[in-house]
């Protein structure tokens, strides 16, 4: 059998000596199945998917277990403060797991972190389930809002560092369903069943996902940084493959941490990484997407949809049909997402989407103060609830969790990642939270009006900021944080996608 040299490889070991680890035989790579690293990256990212429906069940859990709690007598019948805290408490837990998800991606790796956390993310689902007072409820809701937030940066880094450049924009924007997913399948476990009943079949998702996960290897991003080289090469070549396109990629990889001085301490490279503009670049412009994402109102619907429902159709009784009318219109949605994203720019979806999602908002707000509440016509309310879902989950909701594992360089992925979606976070909370007063102040006019206004002061300043990642590696995207447009970079897209057909 013929052997050949991948690259530059055979000479970066942790010894610095050659190592067969760094050889492929050619007969054994022009045989292989080449739809396999395609099929291993959807598996694994489905385990992801499978997590991430989990998250999707906690942010829609309260809207259909409010009503059920309310209409219970005994012990379990609960004040109107209580029910803000039911809705809101998995959005308090959020912000403690994206300060821990950083550190533990960082610590565990991208794929041993996921697992851990689908044994929390399942346990506090039980817990929900076989809760017998209201504090056992808000104990369970704390956990699963935790492990929501823990897997918030944790899930699209991981994706984002399995899948090729080709197919990394359907992986990513396939997490955003993913909620969406989540969201219908509570609302509709709780329409048909008890809210316990309910509680355990969300847990099946997680568990499922942590489950698959588990035989998963570990990211090869990762691996590299932490110098375990010959097992960053092996996880590569079973996510990716080794073709002559993705030896480029593995190459600048590996050559990348062996450059590095490895004689000094974390906390001197971190604090020299985070001045770097390939840090705090990102940063800024993910921070500002995630909270203009929050004040555009998708997770406030997700929350009250049945009580937003009967406020523009008039009446109660279609309230749970319209809520899941709506939910399975944001999956059909965010499954366009998936497939745009695929061929679409980042920056042109993020600019209209932006731009509808305001207009519908605002243009709501405005019919609903010209008629009042008695004259309302659900055909006209509910038109322009359907182009708000539409626009919306095409592009202001999965870009964000899609970019945010593209943007960051590898060596400060964990904590720019983690700050950025912390602050998304503590805006869910804070939307989520304050929701109900501001129906009852401003009225559900006032509300669309300002989340509309924010929508649009948010997508002027994506139109100056946001860049395009479409098809770029992500050693291009952190060269052109670090050099800026007229960076001497090399266009190596063509080169480093993969040949693995999408099927």
């Amino acid at each position: 059998m013929s052997v050949k040299k991948l690259g530059e490889l055979e000479k970066i070991n942790n010894n610095g000596e050659e190592s067969e680890m760094f050889y492929c035989d050619k007969e054994e790579e022009s045989s292989a199945n080449p739809r396999a690293p395609f099929r291993r990256q959807l598996l694994m990212s489905f385990g992801t998917f499978l997590l991430t429906t989990g998250a999707g069940t906690t942010a829609g859990f309260s809207a259909i277990l409010i009503p059920q709690l309310q209409e219970e007598n005994g012990q379990q019948k609960i004040s109107t403060e209580m029910v803000s805290w039911v809705a809101a408490m998995a959005s308090f837990a959020l912000v403690f797991g994206n300060l821990i998800s950083g550190y533990l991606m960082e610590k565990l790796g991208r794929r041993t972190s996921q697992v851990v956390m689908s044994v929390f993310f399942t346990s506090g689902w039980a817990v929900i389930g076989f809760a017998q007072n209201i504090y056992f409820i808000l104990l369970g809701r704390f956990i699963t809002g935790l492990c929501q937030g823990w897997l918030g940066p944790l899930g699209p880094v991981f994706v984002g560092e399995i899948s090729t450049p080709k197919y990394r924009g359907f992986f990513l924007a396939s997490l955003s369903l993913a909620i969406a997913f989540g969201v219908l399948m509570s609302h509709l476990f709780g329409t048909i069943l008890h809210w316990s009943y309910a509680s355990l079949l969300c847990g099946l998702f997680p568990f499922t996902g942590g489950i698959i996960l588990y035989f998963a290897p570990e990211s090869p991003a990762w691996l590299a940084a932490q110098n375990r080289i010959e097992e960053c090469i092996n996880s590569f070549k079973w996510f990716r493959g080794i073709t002559p396109n993705t030896i480029v990629e593995l190459d600048k990889m590996v050559a990348a941490q062996a450059n590095k001085d490895q004689t000094k301490s974390k906390i001197t490279t971190l604090k020299a990484n985070i001045k770097k503009p390939e840090f705090y670049k990102p940063l800024v412009i993910m921070t500002m997407f995630f909270i203009m994402t929050q004040l555009s109102g998708v997770n406030v619907i997700s929350a009250y949809t049945p009580e937003m429902m009967s406020e523009l159709i008039g009446n109660n009784r279609n309230s749970y049909t319209a809520m899941l009318s709506i939910d399975v219109l944001r999956c059909l949605s965010l499954f366009g997402a998936c497939v745009l994203l695929k061929s679409k720019g980042r920056r042109p979806m993020a600019m209209i989407s932006g731009i509808f999602t305001s207009l519908s908002l605002i243009v709501l707000a405005v019919y609903l103060y010209s008629v009042g509440d008695k004259n309302l016509s659900p055909i006209v309310t509910l038109g322009l609830m359907t182009i708000y879902m539409i626009v919306s989950n095409l592009g202001v909701v999965p870009l964000p969790w899609n970019m945010v594992g593209e943007l960051f360089a590898t060596e400060t992925k964990g904590l720019g990642s983690g700050i950025s979606v912390m602050m998304t976070s503590i805006s869910y909370f804070a939307t989520i939270k304050t929701a109900p007063g501001m129906f009852q102040s401003i009225g559900h006019k006032g509300a669309y009006l300002f989340y509309g206004l924010s929508t649009l002061i948010g997508t002027v300043y994506l139109f100056f900021y946001l860049p395009e990642t479409k098809g770029k590696t992500l050693m291009q995207i952190e060269e052109y944080f670090r050099y800026g447009k007229k960076g001497k970079t090399k266009d190596t897209t063509k080169d480093v996608e993969a040949n693995t057909p999408f099927v």
